[in-house]
């Protein structure tokens, strides 16, 4: 088999505009769509924002459409105040509207984005900060303590998702059932702002025309695509007439869907321990493992493996001279994924076989630049260890190579 593996590297390598940075530019800008009156100096704001906004031109001209065709009526109340009422005749962008309105993830993370990094995996990280305080409250009011004994900065976590829901949920910090009762708000509020993520994914960047394909994708004799992220990328531009079977592990964008339908995968890595883990499941549904069990994401991937391991398997056991076993060798391409140790699950049942050879892309801005490489060596070193890195990396038994991407 010939094997890749994509991340969002692999998105970003063709032009669009995935990171999640993007992604909550594109909420904000929406929401002025639709929030901000129709007086001339505000519609002269709008198109100035998104004419300076640094993202690709289709994305701003199909958003400058629809709020140049949208319809305002500003609905006087007696205290002098009105409600604006904003129609647009776009139903997919009003339903993404609907679920970034309000949304307390997306008030959160515009509140501190910051301070966060700019990869999706710095963006679960931080959901992954809210999920263990909110385990740690809840485990606090269990014990009869109170809130305020927590650590000052956890608590400040607390009250800065409290604010980002904009009193949707005000008592949510009182006793054990109410804190209960904020996690399954804040895994409704997730589910919408994944379906808003799936939205954008699908009818903002599926749309944009990717002109050059990638010389080192290009000449990769590939049947087996294994995709991290949502976007369908890689068939849209690579697979037209070959055969090549593609899963997506983390669930692929589908616009047929809505928010309770959505398979796409966003949440955390287990934080618990051994002991707790299997026990403690008040928050079980922002863990990426359950999500993907009760989305049925895919996991054709496993086949795969099986097909790798058990061929050597056979391979190792005593044969006839007359037969002609045939060495089971595989070739694996990781291009655009970050090899964090969020993934080492799936990524060591590939890498770390004797009869799979890996070769991995690594972005640099220049012939001379090796910033990504070293950081790839860091999280491979934290997947399996310094003396199998090592070993996999030279000698005799040599499986992995580092090869740096096409600059043009």
């Amino acid at each position: 088999m010939n094997i890749l593996i994509i991340g969002n590297g692999f998105d970003l390598a063709h032009g669009l505009p995935t990171k999640y940075g993007d992604f909550l530019d594109f909420c904000e800008t929406v929401r002025r769509i639709y929030t901000y009156s129709g007086d001339v100096s505000k519609k002269d704001y709008i198109h100035r924002n998104i004419n300076d906004w640094e993202i690709n031109d289709d994305i701003k001209n199909l958003l400058l459409e629809d709020f140049d065709k949208r319809d305002c009526k500003q609905n006087f109340n007696d205290d002098c105040t009105y409600d604006l009422k904003v129609t647009i005749s776009n139903k997919i962008l009003n339903e993404f509207y609907t679920h970034i309105d309000k949304n307390t993830w997306l008030e959160y993370f515009l509140q501190c984005r910051s301070s966060i990094g700019g990869n999706w995996i710095d963006f679960e990280k931080e959901i992954s900060k809210v999920i263990q305080v909110l385990d740690e409250a809840i485990n606090v009011t269990k014990s009869g303590k109170e809130l305020r004994e927590m650590l000052k900065g956890k608590h400040k976590i607390l009250l800065d998702v409290h604010k980002a829901s904009k009193g949707s949920m005000q008592k949510a910090f009182k006793d054990d059932t109410t804190l209960n009762d904020f996690a399954m708000f804040l895994d409704t509020e997730l589910g919408r702002l994944v379906r808003a993520l799936e939205i954008y994914i699908v009818e903002f960047v599926g749309r944009i025309p990717v002109i050059e394909k990638n010389v080192d994708i290009e000449k990769l004799n590939l049947d087996h695509v294994l995709s991290f992220n949502y976007s369908d990328t890689y068939e849209r531009i690579y697979s037209k007439g070959k055969e090549v079977k593609c899963d997506y592990i983390h669930g692929k964008a589908d616009i047929s869907k809505n928010v309770n339908t959505s398979n796409l995968v966003l949440g955390i890595d287990e934080y618990l321990d051994d002991d707790k883990k299997d026990k403690e499941l008040e928050l079980l549904s922002f863990k990426k493992f359950y999500q993907r069990i009760y989305k049925s994401t895919g996991n054709r991937y496993l086949e795969w493996v099986d097909e790798i391991k058990d061929g050597y398997a056979n391979y190792l056991k005593p044969h006839s001279i007359s037969d002609e076993v045939e060495y089971p060798g595989h070739n694996l391409y990781i291009f655009g994924h970050s090899l964090d140790i969020t993934d080492q699950d799936v990524l060591k049942m590939f890498i770390c076989n004797e009869n799979v050879q890996t070769k991995i892309f690594y972005y640099r801005k220049s012939q001379e630049d090796k910033t990504e490489l070293g950081k790839l060596i860091r999280n491979l070193i934290l997947i399996m260890g310094q003396e199998e890195l090592i070993r996999r990396t030279g000698g005799g038994h040599k499986t992995i190579e580092f090869v740096p991407q096409t600059v043009k």
